[in-house]
């Protein structure tokens, strides 16, 4: 687990001497469910930073860090993972059928997405896998709708938890 955490800070440092540098910045709206433990579940707010280095046709990528903020069942507030990953779109194509719902022409830009997450409740190291088939993006922002995810112990190969993200804005700056 700490190779990929050098690899994706090393991946970084050499993006940022390489190409084309946009930062940003997201929000966006999470449920999610813990295998472990049924009656622990939790939804809110999951707040995101964003690199983009390059606007590539296809594989492009980006690195991520995630703090996700919400309540539990109980009401109570919670932090039930810290995160941070890369991220690849599989392709970007302005050619869809969502450039109906936006004035503007919008890439359609589905994504995939691999990220290493703590869970500061229970002081574990995990590994996260997301799809975000509707994804939609331009120069300045990009939004998701319905990207499940789940999440893995590496120590013993099992799924920890689930969930899903119903939408994300990320806006971007350079």
């Amino acid at each position: 687990m700490k190779r990929m955490v050098v690899f994706s800070c090393t991946l970084m440092i050499v993006l940022n001497m390489l190409g084309a540098r946009t930062l940003g910045y997201g929000a966006g709206w999470y449920g999610q469910s813990v295998e472990e433990s049924q009656g622990r579940v939790s939804s809110g707010t999951e707040l995101s930073f964003v690199y983009k280095p390059w606007y590539l046709p296809f594989g492009n990528p980006s690195l991520t860090a995630k703090v996700a903020v919400g309540t539990d069942q109980n009401g109570d507030w919670v932090v039930p993972y810290l995160e941070c990953g890369i991220n690849m779109d599989i392709l970007r194509t302005i050619k869809h059928p969502f450039n109906s719902i936006s004035q503007n022409v919008i890439a359609y830009t589905p994504m995939i997405s691999m990220a290493y997450q703590y869970d500061p409740m229970r002081h574990m190291t995990l590994v996260s896998f997301s799809a975000s088939p509707f994804k939609l993006s331009a120069k300045d922002f990009w939004y998701e709708f319905l990207v499940p995810f789940v999440v893995y112990d590496p120590a013993d190969m099992t799924m920890d938890s689930w969930g899903i993200n119903l939408i994300r804005y990320t806006f971007l700056f350079k």
